[in-house]
């Protein structure tokens, strides 16, 4: 019998869903919180320096327009992708609730850290999906790749309460449809985890993806500690373990947040996407003009591409890592041959 695929609730839709989006409109909107993190990652997209709180940051009654000048030019996911740790953001609560009343799904980025049993109960009752990052189930490689010591068994027991008091996945039109994912970045630290970790989430019904690093943040600092030449190497991983190429990846291997959304910095800079913080034209500013006025300009300055596997910043910052198509098919029915039989799954 043939498993249903997983998918993540409010990232993956069909198709012809994604594609009815008109040019000034908007699928998605990505929102980025506070700046504060409890953790520092060597592949942090904004640099470990700029994780702290800025006096510029939109108030909370900016933010709630945003929202609603989202919902009023299409969105239907707001996504907390995180400048810092979305659950360290004061207005957190009421934005997502700002979102469902205005029949917004939200997924929320999360180190998980800040999670315990009651914010999970609370979040079961929300439109909303959790996007744990979690980078190896080893705990000198975890705690190695956030930069903290202490932290790894209440990581992994907020992991085991999700799974237990939150996640509940549901076939439907021949997908299994999760509000529980878990994501990683592929470093040679963390490469040789990546195998587990998708056995971890296979056996449990959860969604999983993987990437090789970006260019970008701290990992332009970082880079040759991150991949050690082996490019090439923790690509081809990413590609063969994870469910789709992209976090928000559509159905025809695009990234859904760029093609079909836009990015709200907490500032109220308009990105292309989370990725693109720097290096790129200005676009504009929500605090001073409209948002379908700015996802109109953002079309005009970066004509979007619809290519199967483009990515934005990869393109502009890192274009050894922007593989084409065919090249990426080639790899991955290969390693449908190749793949291993699944390592053994802690007992978690």
């Amino acid at each position: 019998m043939k498993l249903a695929p997983i998918a993540l609730r409010g990232y993956h839709w069909q198709q012809t869903v994604l594609e009815a989006t008109p040019g000034d409109g908007i699928f998605y909107l990505a929102m980025n919180m506070t700046s504060a993190c409890n953790y520092r990652c060597p592949y942090c997209f904004v640099g470990l320096a700029n994780l702290k709180r800025s006096a510029d940051e939109i108030t909370l009654a900016q933010k709630k327009r945003v929202i609603q000048e989202g919902a009023a030019c299409g969105a239907r996911v707001l996504s907390m992708p995180g400048r810092g740790e979305p659950l360290m953001d004061e207005h957190f609560w009421e934005l997502l609730s700002e979102a469902n009343n205005l029949g917004l799904y939200v997924v929320v980025y999360t180190n998980g850290y800040a999670l315990d049993a009651q914010k999970i109960n609370r979040l079961k009752d929300a439109n909303v999906s959790l996007y744990v990052k979690v980078d190896s189930f080893d705990r000198d490689v975890y705690e190695t790749m956030v930069g903290r010591r202490g932290v790894f068994d209440q990581m992994r027991r907020n992991l085991d309460l999700i799974v237990d008091q939150f996640h509940r996945p549901v076939e439907e039109d021949g997908r299994l449809m999760s509000r529980f994912g878990i994501n990683s970045v592929v470093s040679v630290q963390s490469a040789s985890s990546i195998p587990i970790l998708d056995a971890w989430c296979e056996e449990r019904k959860v969604f999983y993806t993987c990437r090789s690093p970006v260019k970008v943040g701290e990992a332009e600092l970082t880079w040759d500690y991150l991949v050690k030449n082996q490019v090439l190497e923790l690509r081809a991983i990413g590609q063969k373990y994870a469910t789709r190429n992209f976090t928000s990846a559509t159905e025809q291997g695009q990234c859904g947040i760029y093609r079909f959304g836009i990015t709200v910095e907490n500032n109220g800079e308009i990105y292309v996407c989370p990725d693109a913080r720097t290096g790129f034209g200005r676009i504009g500013n929500v605090k001073e003009t409209p948002l379908r006025d700015l996802i109109v300009r953002r079309s005009q300055l970066y004509p979007l591409n619809s290519s199967r596997g483009f990515c934005f910043v990869k393109a502009h910052l890192n274009p050894e890592e922007n593989v084409k198509e065919s090249v990426v098919q080639e790899r991955k029915t290969a390693d449908v041959a190749d793949k291993p039989n699944k390592p053994g799954i802690s007992p978690r």
